[in-house]
């Protein structure tokens, strides 16, 4: 099954029912559920990416197959940087951020080892493929009890 050309929906779909055994891998390396809030609509969004773990953090790439415009849902983490990433059965949720130029220089080559089309991404695009950590969200507060 080429992945690469189902719908995100379909791709979802597969993994979830799944708990990532079918859909959780592409091109070899593996792949987790993205869940966004729409920056303009407020609506939930998921998108299937590729992964690569760096200690307790997770990076994903904003490489929209190396076209000159960012994804949309990088946009919509950089509108609001809280979303929950789904991988097999657990959902976890994360906060996003950027990480360092010194950081992205040590990532690149583990992700171009991952999966070789980055590199060819970056050659295609006039942009600056960012990429994007997700860190464990803090646990949340208690809530206080009215006394």
């Amino acid at each position: 099954m080429n992945l690469r050309s189902i719908p995100s929906a379909v791709h979802a779909w597969v993994y979830r029912r799944s708990g990532g055994a079918i859909a959780g891998r592409m091109f070899g390396a593996p792949v987790l559920l993205l869940i966004t809030t729409g920056r303009k609509t407020g609506r939930q969004r998921t998108t299937p990416l590729m992964y690569l773990e760096d200690g307790n953090r997770i990076v994903i790439v904003a490489s929209n197959a190396g076209a000159d415009k960012h994804p949309t849902w990088y946009l919509n983490l950089r509108s609001n940087p809280n979303a929950v990433i789904e991988l097999g059965r657990r959902s976890l949720p994360v906060v996003a951020e950027e990480p360092s130029s010194t950081e992205t220089e040590r990532l690149w080559p583990r992700l171009d080892q991952m999966y070789g089309g980055y590199a060819s991404y970056r050659q295609r695009t006039r942009r600056e493929i960012p990429l994007v950590i997700l860190r464990p969200a803090p646990p949340a507060a208690p809530a206080k009890e009215k006394g």
